[in-house]
This record gives structure tokens, sequence and C-alpha cells, in this order.
């Protein structure tokens, strides 16, 4: 794993859309758990999400962007996203603002095409930052939220695909 890795997996996930949707080509999530993990923004290694309940995330490391209304459900049964849509700043002064929207992806049934734009996106934006090097700045610059949000809608639209 290196700087280059969010981007080319960005890339790889842009040029399979069309194939991915179809369920001719299967997202690998761990891919995107590497990444997290990578970026170290998260307190733990990312599959270890997939098992913990709302509210032990909420009162541990959430950033309160998440809506986590069901304490007792596992942070999977999450129905809300928070998309990394913009970055802007001055990397050359370690000084990087990362922007957020609301991306509820189960309006009217689960819609898969959302959370693998949720992935392609965010990973895209971060992987423009990423590949300065500065990758310890990228880091402190994420949301902790949005940074779940690339395991759950991984996670997610690997599920759809099976």
């Amino acid at each position: 794993m290196d700087q280059f890795s969010i981007s080319n997996l960005a890339d790889w996930l842009e040029a399979h859309s069309d194939e991915l949707m179809a369920k001719t080509t299967q997202l690998d999530p761990t891919k995107v758990y590497a990444i997290v993990d990578y970026l170290k923004v998260l307190k733990k290694p990312a599959e270890k999400y997939l098992h913990m309940k709302q509210t032990d995330y909420y009162t541990t490391e959430s950033d309160h962007k998440l809506n986590l209304p069901d304490d007792q459900a596992p942070l999977t049964a999450t129905h809300d996203r928070i998309m990394v849509n913009h970055v802007d700043g001055s990397i050359k002064d370690d000084q990087l603002n990362f922007t957020y929207n609301h991306e509820p992806v189960f309006d009217g049934g689960y819609a898969p095409q959302r959370d693998l734009n949720i992935v392609k996106y965010g990973l895209e934006v971060i992987g423009a930052v990423a590949t300065s090097g500065h990758i310890e700045t990228v880091s402190k610059a994420l949301s902790p939220d949005a940074v779940l949000t690339l395991v759950l809608a991984a996670t997610a639209f690997a599920n759809h695909q099976s």
C-alpha cells in the first residue's frame, strides 16, 4: 500500500463501473479496507467496524456527521452515508479542508449505484491529495465518519453483488 493506491483503486472503479453494476466484475471490499487502514483515520482496523454497534462507535470515534439512530444495531445497518465531495486548502502548508454531504442510499430501497459512487468519488478526492506524499496531513483532515462510510458503502455494495 502506498500513496498512489488510493487513486489507482478509484481509477479502477471508474473504468469498471458498468461491469460492477452488472455484477460481471466483483468489488473486493478488502481493497477499500486496506486503504482505510493505510489512512489511519480510524482507531481500529476497518474490518472491526463491520461488527461494532452504532452506540460504541458513536461514543468513541464518531465526529457526529453520520446519523446513527439504533444504538444496538451494527454499523452495517446504517442507512446514512457521508460522501467526501471536495478538498481545498494548501498541501504545502499542511492545511487541508475536506467537504462532505449526506447521501442516503436506502430512500425507496437500496441504491447500489449511490454506494459505488460514494466509494469511487471519495477515493478520487482523497487520492488526489494523497499523491502529494503528505499522508499525515490528509489523514488529520479527514472525517472519521466519512472514512467509515467508505467501509460501509464498499461492504454493502459487495454484499449486493453476491
